[in-house]
């Protein structure tokens, strides 16, 4: 409906042409009137010298060129300073083509009448300037043939005529030659304006095709903010209870159950773990789109990388007829560890998930750059799939959706990442079968830095006092439960306001929790200043948000708050709290936190 819209708005192919067309005449104005004032300047001087008797007939064709050439220009002003919508353009035309009839008579007026009767020499120097006058016109007025044959046959035609009932057999050869000039030229000028006219319609097909390409361009923009608008709200919308329900079956496993109430209780946490896997895949995506990734770059050895990765997803293959198998390397990259080894595990898990017999080999490609290579023996991907793979949602092997592949977001996620580490993912797939990926890593001028140790999280001591806002009462109540089975003492409310109004003081709490969306347009920002206002202290502050959005992923990560998402693991949850609170607690209960 828009593109129709937009078509209907624009004046009809032709009128643009031929306005366009007008324009190039009435640009042309200025400079052919300078150019015809000199040749009849020097032409008058000429047969003033020549033949000083003729210099009164030449005198009234002069003032009779200035006039023309004021005529000319008054409409050149007169156009040049009016409005010009496109289908105005025959008005603008046949006052253009008056004028070109008018200069055409004067220089068919001077063919003539300019010369002496009987002196050749005279009328040979007429017919030239006339002749190069007419020829001149090609360049000034061939973009609008009317107006060219309106100034082409008034200027040489009379003479051809007179010329035709004159004795002298020269003034015959003159007439002759005038008439082959005339004819050429015409045909000539009709050339040019077609071809002007082809070119001027070629253009104005390109320029809509650009406009439609910016159209179209702007209404999938438009999609894709939809899209991911839609996604962002749908997303907090079922990260909220699923966070609360987190809540909830971590504090259930605390609780005394029997052994059936055990085996629920697993799988639920087993089910939640599972979605919040799915979420984070869609927070990974905004997150990228959000540019609030930062690479930390440093040379590192790429085979414990590898090692760790491997090992892990060997898990994947118990029971099942694939080997996985890694070939040493000793080759040192210079990039970001964790943006990498997300990379590489999206990659090897892949390799790893749709393998179904055969092996998946990991190994590196010593060159320029190191060159990572991960091939499996499974399905393979057609050459009509080996960019959709990098899309958003496309699975080639699920076309059930089965929700223990993942979302296919997975390489979508590791492309982005390339691009923001300049590391380069592309794959092969032969027609026998089987899947190479190979990622293209800067090799590192140094030797590989140390790792830094993993920070030990104290966990919060027991009888700290957290204050909790939230404006979704499940994920109140699964906080404040899990966090007093903590040891924690727990004030919960969805405001500052309403949080301040029900402590009415009393001692400065150890912790803020706060949601980054609350009710009324308020923020967790907000709510932090209120209560550290309240309490004239720089209390430790915590952001849980549910957002996926990349306008809020920015606005919370300038904060420079400590920053979770939705759902957030229980395990994640105590760690932060440990290390936000920064008390001393037994190294068995940091190992737990951070587990």
């Amino acid at each position: 409906m828009a593109d129709q819209a937009a078509r209907q708005e624009r004046p009809r192919q032709s009128d643009r042409e031929q306005a366009e067309l007008i324009r190039g005449l009435y640009r042309n104005v200025p400079v052919g009137v300078a150019g015809a004032l000199f040749g009849v300047t020097v032409l008058s001087w000429v047969l003033v010298r020549i033949a000083p008797a003729r210099a009164p007939v030449v005198g009234i064709w002069f003032g009779l060129t200035l006039a023309v050439a004021a005529w000319q220009l008054i409409l050149w002003a007169w156009y040049s300073r009016q409005p010009r919508p496109d289908g105005d353009w025959r008005i603008w035309a046949r006052r253009f083509v008056i004028a070109s009839l008018a200069e055409g008579f004067r220089w068919g007026v001077g063919g003539v009448f300019l010369a002496a009767p009987g002196h050749v020499e005279q009328q040979v120097w007429v017919c030239m300037v006339v002749a190069c006058a007419a020829s001149a016109s090609v360049s000034s007025l061939g973009s609008y043939i009317p107006a060219f044959y309106a100034l082409l046959f008034p200027a040489l035609m009379p003479f051809v005529v007179w010329s035709a009932f004159q004795t002298n057999p020269l003034y015959w050869a003159l007439g002759l030659l005038a008439l082959a000039l005339t004819g050429s030229v015409a045909v000539l000028g009709f050339g040019q304006g077609r071809f002007l006219a082809e070119a001027l319609r070629l253009r104005f097909e390109n320029l809509d095709l650009a406009d439609d390409l910016r159209r179209q361009k702007d209404i999938a923009e438009q999609a894709n903010l939809a899209k991911t608008q839609f996604l962002a709200a749908a997303s907090h919308d079922l990260r909220q209870p699923i966070h609360a329900l987190g809540m909830f079956v971590e504090a259930l496993g605390r609780t005394r159950l029997d052994r059936d109430g055990v085996r629920l209780a697993g799988q639920v946490a087993e089910t939640v773990q599972a979605m919040s896997g799915l979420f984070d895949s869609l927070l990974g995506i905004s997150q990228l789109d959000a540019g609030v990734v930062r690479p930390a770059s440093r040379a590192f050895a790429v085979q414990p990388l590898l090692e760790r990765i491997c090992r892990e997803q060997a898990a994947e293959l118990e029971g099942r007829p694939v080997r996985l198998r890694l070939v040493a390397s000793s080759a040192v990259v210079e990039t970001d560890p964790l943006l990498l080894e997300r990379m590489l595990r999206n990659v090897i898990s892949n390799a790893v998930r749709y393998t179904v017999e055969g092996r998946v080999l990991v190994g590196c490609r010593r060159g320029p750059r190191l060159t990572i290579e991960v091939s499996d023996t499974g399905p393979g991907v057609s050459a009509a799939h080996q960019e959709a793979v990098f899309e958003e949602y496309f699975q080639v092997a699920n076309p059930e959706r089965d929700r223990t592949m993942g979302l296919g977001l997975g390489l979508a996620i590791t492309r982005r990442l390339s691009v923001l580490l300049d590391c380069p993912i592309g794959l092969s797939a032969p027609s026998r079968g089987g899947t190479t990926f190979r990622i293209s890593v800067p090799v590192a001028t140094r030797e590989a830095e140390a790792s830094a140790p993993e920070p030990l999280f104290a966990p919060p001591i027991r009888g700290g006092r957290v204050f909790v806002i939230d404006d979704d009462p499940a994920v109140q109540q699964g906080t404040a439960d899990l966090l007093r089975l903590w040891g924690y003492d727990v004030a919960v409310a969805e405001s500052a306001a309403e949080l301040l109004s029900g402590v009415a003081g009393g001692a400065v709490p150890d912790l803020l929790i706060c949601d980054w969306r609350l009710r009324g347009g308020e923020t967790g920002l907000g709510a932090i200043r209120a209560i550290r206002a309240a309490y004239g202290a720089e209390i430790p502050a915590l952001l849980i948000t549910g957002d996926t959005a990349p306008t809020r992923l920015r606005e919370a990560d300038r904060t420079g708050l400590v920053l979770l998402h939705k759902p957030v693991p229980p395990g994640k949850l105590r760690a932060a709290l440990g290390n936000l609170i920064r008390r001393e607690a037994p190294a068995q209960d940091a190992a737990e936190a951070v587990r």
